[in-house]
């Protein structure tokens, strides 16, 4: 019993989410519109509008979900979505390594993340993040929203969480 205490300690520790991040300060713009791209292997349209309605309120979010099964140029996407929504910039989330989990090992999920200016391309902020597979092959939207708020990239709180009771109310957190 002892022993699956200390491992629940020390998993709760070591949290699922790590982020490793830089600013480049000087050149962070002032921006209320985002626009969001991922590049990962199967982002759900769930996924894609949870991470946009975890910003705060006072940023307007637009989203791109690029497959790697698309013909289409990922460029050309970023920029026609990019002008359509009227981005100041883009956060970019590229998944880098798969991960996995074994009965002696586990491999985290790494994904590269960098927010650029729309109009220059210049990055200002990037960071490496790393998942826990049993949490699965995504960013947990709000870990990274913090993230940018710890780092002054963005401003404002976090929305409040809605979870669906069981009697079907809504409850908010």
């Amino acid at each position: 019993m002892k022993t699956i205490l200390f491992f629940l300690f020390v998993s709760l520790l070591t949290g699922c989410v790590r982020i490793q991040s830089n600013t480049k300060a000087d050149a962070v713009p002032a921006f209320r519109r985002i626009l969001v791209v991922t590049k990962m292997r199967n982002a759900s349209d769930s996924y894609v509008q949870e991470l946009a309605q975890s910003f705060p309120a006072n940023y307007e979010v637009c989203t791109v979900a690029l497959s790697p099964l698309s013909f289409d140029n990922p460029d050309e996407t970023i920029r026609k979505q990019a002008a359509a929504c009227r981005s100041d910039v883009i956060l970019t989330l590229e998944l880098s390594k798969t991960g996995h989990i074994s009965r002696y090992n586990r491999f985290d999920y790494a994904y590269n993340a960098e927010m650029t200016s729309a109009s220059t391309g210049e990055p200002f902020w990037k960071a490496i993040i790393s998942v826990d597979p049993r949490y699965g092959a995504k960013i947990p939207p709000r870990s990274l929203v913090k993230r940018l708020l710890t780092d002054h990239i963005i401003d404002g709180k976090l929305p409040t969480q809605s979870l669906q009771a069981f009697n079907g109310e809504n409850i908010n957190r």
